[in-house]
């Protein structure tokens, strides 16, 4: 097979399915495409909607908070205009490039696709990943084949919003295969430099290094013991990186920006802080690592936290102070981590990106 896979560069979350899924299909011997859906858009329109996006992430994200709310109760009628406007453009390029399907981890390129079948006669299959324990505004303009859900329990949540019952597969969110692996934590210890005893802190909070990262550095700098590291990696947020360095420097932290090795510090890691990202977020899950959250950007990733602690996969605090607090608190009861680790075990024991191969396999009528 020739698999189209349509990702959308407003963050990292998306780009990483992408990837877990190419991995999956490549693993198999299918060839794999995997594009940036903004390509299809005028330059000046998709730096707008990238750059945009980024922008209001970082500076303004109760903002952004408050333009996901509207689009949950309104028609997102500029993102649908934005994307049936290229959608010829987006028709011609997929039959030139000869696929056999598309895959959308994003919903600008699923209603981009539903255009483009409907408008200029496209044929292919196509299906949508999910990458948020939410159905995300827009999902409901698209009309795909199947549509892959994070979990069984938001079945009834993605039916409220239109979605037919018998197109739904709960196969989890894909992520690579070094996430699905627990590498025992004095190797990975070992492998990055970091003291095998003592208690590993990891903060993350995203690819572009959203939040209180720095107000948080400095909590939890004060729970730590002599033999105690954190971890703070601040993605591809230099100037936050160079703000902590300054700020909060000491043998008990180490500060990264982008890593490649981020599965190997979650291995390394006791507990884990960051962001609701549905990708990150399930990037840990997968680890078997305790995770406290962090809210940061209001609307979708309030959904993703409130999925989370609704489950006993997190634990969330109002604010750096309190999650310091509680950071503390768990680090010093080993048996509520040890419970929680297995709990974790228990419901992330599969491969999303294995799953939804198969599906798509069996929906083509293909030898998995």
């Amino acid at each position: 097979m020739q698999i189209l896979i349509l990702t959308c560069n407003t963050g990292g979350g998306h780009n990483a399915t992408a990837a877990a899924l190419e991995e999956q299909f490549t693993a198999h011997g299918h060839g794999c495409t995997v594009l940036d859906c903004l390509e299809f858009l005028p330059p000046a329109k998709a730096r707008l909607i990238s750059e945009g996006h980024v922008l209001l992430y970082r500076k303004a994200p109760k903002l952004f908070g408050l333009g996901y709310k509207f689009e949950e109760n309104h028609v997102p009628r500029y993102l649908r205009a934005q994307c049936e406007s290229c959608a010829g453009e987006f028709s011609e390029a997929v039959k030139r490039m000869g696929c056999d399907a598309v895959i959308c981890v994003h919903v600008f390129p699923a209603i981009m696709m539903t255009a483009a079948v409907r408008q200029f006669g496209l044929t292919l299959p196509g299906y949508f990943v999910a990458t948020d324990y939410t159905c995300s505004p827009g999902v409901s303009l698209a009309d795909m084949d199947l549509y892959f859900i994070p979990h069984p329990l938001l079945a009834d949540e993605f039916i409220r919003c239109g979605i037919p019952a018998d197109r739904l597969v709960p196969t989890g969110i894909p992520v690579r295969s070094c996430f699905l692996t627990q590498v025992p934590q004095p190797q990975a210890r070992r492998a990055l430099g970091l003291p095998e005893t003592g208690r590993v802190i990891l903060l993350v909070c995203g690819s572009m290094g959203a939040g209180p990262m720095e107000e948080l550095t400095q909590a939890l700098s004060q729970i730590l013991t002599r033999d105690d590291r954190l971890v703070v990696v601040c993605g591809t947020n230099k100037k936050l990186r160079d703000r902590i360095v300054r700020s909060c420097a000491g043998r008990n932290l180490r500060v990264l920006g982008f890593t490649k090795r981020m599965d190997e510090y979650m291995d390394a890691a006791d507990l884990i802080l960051t962001k609701g990202g549905g990708l990150t977020t399930t990037e840990v899950v997968n680890k078997h690592r305790p995770m406290l959250l962090i809210n940061v950007i209001p609307g979708l990733e309030e959904r993703n936290i409130r999925f989370m602690v609704s489950q006993g996969y997190a634990k969330t605090a109002d604010n750096p102070e309190a999650l310091a607090l509680l950071a503390g608190t768990l680090l010093r009861d080993t048996a509520t981590l040890a419970k929680w680790q297995e709990t974790l075990a228990r419901d992330f024991s599969g491969s999303a990106a294995a799953e939804i191969y198969g599906e798509i396999c069996q929906d083509l009528g293909v030898d998995a």
